[in-house]
């Protein structure tokens, strides 16, 4: 096993400051993985047993519809990707977590946290803040693409994420963006004539 990636420090930093005796009960509940290309972290119908931060590479969230692979989540450096409501519930994923590109990843499973939460209501006061920015960066998400037109879901999404443009290819970005794959061309194409590339 790889050690801890510092990252992750830098990001439970910003909901708790932890001790020493904290910080090194959390190293040993994280572990560190390397992952190819399209390798699946979880798979429809199994039990998500883990939560994934992401130290270098992209993970993407899909479900089916019918054939179709309908993208919820892609997610890069710095941020976390699970089936959370498995991994929080105990119910069977209904998405299938997989990487796109070759990937280190931090990683801790349920029980992992469990040992956490029992150890330090620290931990208990930094699972709380991280589920409840997930739950507020959710409904962000999922109210703007409501209530935006595709133009807007675009130019936001490459503000945001301009380096993604390059790493993702378009129909993943077109369906996390519900955009119909040749309206994401058009805009696409608007984008990198206008010098914005």
């Amino acid at each position: 096993m790889k050690l801890m990636g510092t990252n992750v420090f830098a990001y439970i930093n910003r909901f708790v400051e932890l001790t020493d005796a904290e910080r090194k009960v959390l190293r040993q509940q994280i572990q560190i993985m390397t992952c190819v290309p399209k390798q699946v972290l979880t798979n429809i119908g199994e039990l998500e047993q883990h939560t994934y931060f992401i130290e270098k590479g992209l993970v993407r969230k899909y479900f089916y519809r019918g054939q179709e692979e309908i993208t919820v989540q892609i997610s890069k450096e710095g941020q976390l990707i699970s089936s959370s409501v498995s991994f929080l519930s105990g119910v069977p994923s209904d998405f299938v977590i997989e990487t796109m590109e070759p990937c280190t990843l931090a990683f801790i499973t349920k029980s992992g946290m469990e040992t956490l939460y029992e150890y330090s209501v620290k931990f208990e006061k930094m699972g709380r803040l991280i589920i409840l920015e997930w739950m507020l960066l959710k409904e962000k998400t999922d109210t703007f693409r409501m209530i935006s037109s595709p133009k807007e879901r675009f130019s936001q999404f490459i503000r945001e994420n301009p380096d993604l443009l390059s790493r993702v290819p378009q129909k993943y970005l077109a369906s996390l963006l519900d955009v119909k794959p040749e309206t994401f061309s058009r805009f696409k194409k608007q984008y990198i004539l206008n010098g914005e590339e």
